[in-house]
């Protein structure tokens, strides 16, 4: 019994030595690891193997390696990492190309085992033909909406030259590059051809341009590659051009909503049976029906809906709603929810022309008598109503004040009522008015893009847009809450007050945008003009 305890124990202390940690104390590690040695070396022609090895000076740590290493062009089939604490061992199922320039650029996947410092530089360039191939394409990348670099976009090159049938968007890139934080890639020992340039934001990491909701741009000319090229720009942005699909149906007790892969422009809804209807909200990707104005079983509908390029999807549907009760449903009243869109409560604000309040279900009535606007806490102020939809859950009320420093807006209980019955509570929001002489203001012009453009004021932050405005010659923001911003111009050539994206297949840029260098600081009282945007 005593012997085989022993043995159980020499073991157990064998396997923990045989764990590799890293040593604890001495001075601090500040040098990178450094290749000593690599099979095949550096440069090497005419390499048939399919195995990689490497040595480092220093215990090293290659956890990140498969997500850090970029191989171009692309190598079939599956690739093997096997670290080990002074060497790394990289193995391919399948063959290289013959007579093709292969390049292995590490990044930060290789780093010393203690404090992590990357190394340096570290790239491995061989071919499995008579020389290398040496030619150069670097560049950057930015948003085309905010003016940044982009990083973490694939930039790839397709050559043009070869048999391949597919169309581009179908392929695999020969070479590919990831932008770093300052959107700059660098493809490097490229071999002399005829090739487009791409670029997206490869969420799955296939190398391909799959999924509509990435970020896209491409270099409309072919590049006939003879020679180096550096500084070749690019710029990314949304570009899902296919037809909008349903995305989702969801049935519930007092609703069937419809939701859509992308922003729509309008919508429809026929019923097949004319004496069939319900009351129905549209927003950019939903069309909600209610259960009202009466409970139905089953009703078939025809949508049709158009996105902002002129795609249309048209299906027919039936709406129907659960009969399955939530537990926490009743059918007693409930309270009647109201929200305000874009001014907050105790908020300092700029004198509004309307409030946008928003409910959850259709309203029904309204007693006018329990709703007022009071100015400076004195006068109540004449308004309208207006509905901005047939559903009845989207109401301006629109007013012209005469308040210098508080406007109130109180919602007495009892005063609006649902479909459902249900009322509301007191609802008020109280806020202080900005006076004039706290107001900066911008003004400028833009002569790059001719006709109609679009200027959008952004929060420098956030890049939220505060104010949007359409111009052809000049624009003019006079009252401006004090802050930095930034300025987006935004060209738009067919007049519909909107930008508009590429079509990669009609080789076909998107409208131009420019956005202001630097941030905009602007003071109370004070006017900006003639901003400089390029």
């Amino acid at each position: 019994m005593n012997r085989l305890f022993s043995v159980l124990v020499l073991a157990l202390l064998f396997q923990r030595c045989a764990q590799f940690v890293p040593p604890t104390g001495g001075p601090k590690d500040e040098d990178p690891p450094e290749l000593v040695a690599s099979s095949p070396e550096n440069q090497t022609l005419n390499f048939k193997g399919k195995n990689i090895q490497m040595e480092f000076n220093e215990l090293i740590d290659a956890t990140s390696l498969s997500q850090e290493l970029i191989i171009t062009p692309k190598p079939e089939g599956a690739i093997d990492i096997k670290p080990k604490p002074y060497s790394v061992e990289i193995s391919f199922d399948e063959k290289f190309l013959d007579s093709t320039t292969y390049t292995m650029n590490f990044r930060n996947g290789i780093k010393d085992l203690n404090e992590k410092n990357p190394a340096e530089n570290l790239k491995l360039v061989f071919s499995t033909g008579d020389f290398i191939d040496s030619l150069n394409i670097k560049g950057k990348v930015k948003n085309l909406w905010t003016g940044q670099p982009s990083d973490k976009i694939t930039v790839a090159l397709y050559d043009t030259k070869t048999n391949d049938t597919l169309p581009l968007l179908k392929r695999r890139p020969k070479y590919f590059y990831t932008t770093d934080t300052s959107g700059i890639y660098n493809f490097e020992n490229i071999k002399a051809s005829s090739y487009r340039l791409l670029a997206f934001k490869d969420e799955n990491v296939n190398l391909y341009f799959d999924n509509k909701t990435e970020l896209f741009g491409f270099l409309q000319d072919t590049i006939h590659l003879d020679s180096n090229i550096i500084d070749l720009n690019l710029e990314v942005y949304p570009n899902n051009t296919d037809p909008p699909k349903i995305r989702r149906s969801l049935s519930r007790q007092t609703n069937y909503s419809i939701t859509f892969d992308k922003n729509l422009k309008s919508a429809e809804v026929v019923y097949l049976n004319s004496a069939d209807s319900l009351t129905y909200k549209f927003s950019p990707q939903e069309i909600l029906f209610f259960n009202h104005p009466e409970t139905i079983d089953t009703i078939q509908t025809k949508i049709v809906v158009q996105d902002y390029i002129g795609n249309i999807l048209e299906d027919t549907l039936k709406i129907y709603f659960s009969t399955i009760n939530s537990p926490t449903s009743t059918s007693d009243p409930e309270i009647l929810r109201i929200t305000t869109r874009d001014i907050k409560a105790n908020s300092k604000i700029k004198t509004p022309e309307f409030y946008h309040l928003g409910f959850e279900y259709p309203v029904t009535s309204i007693d006018t008598s329990k709703l007022t606007i009071t100015a400076d806490t004195t006068f109540n102020e004449p308004y309208q109503l207006n509905w901005l939809d047939p559903s009845h859950t989207e109401l301006h009320i629109q007013f012209s004040t005469s308040a210098k420093r508080v406007l109130k807006l109180l919602i007495e209980p009892g005063a609006m009522t649902n479909y459902r019955s249900d009322t509301n509570n007191t609802y008020q929001l109280i806020n202080t008015l900005y006076q004039q002489d706290e107001y900066g203001a911008l003004e400028g012009k833009y002569e790059q893009f001719e006709g109609q453009k679009i200027v959008e004021l952004l929060d420098s932050r956030t890049l939220e847009v505060t104010e949007r405005q359409l111009f052809t010659d000049s624009y003019k923001f006079p009252q401006v809450i004090p802050g930095n911003y930034k300025i987006r111009l935004i060209e738009d050539t067919n007049g519909n007050g909107q930008w508009d994206t590429a079509n990669f297949e009609e080789n076909k840029l998107p409208e131009r945008i420019v956005v202001s260098r630097g941030i905009i600081k602007l003071k109370a009282n004070f006017q900006l003009s003639d901003i400089q945007l390029d």
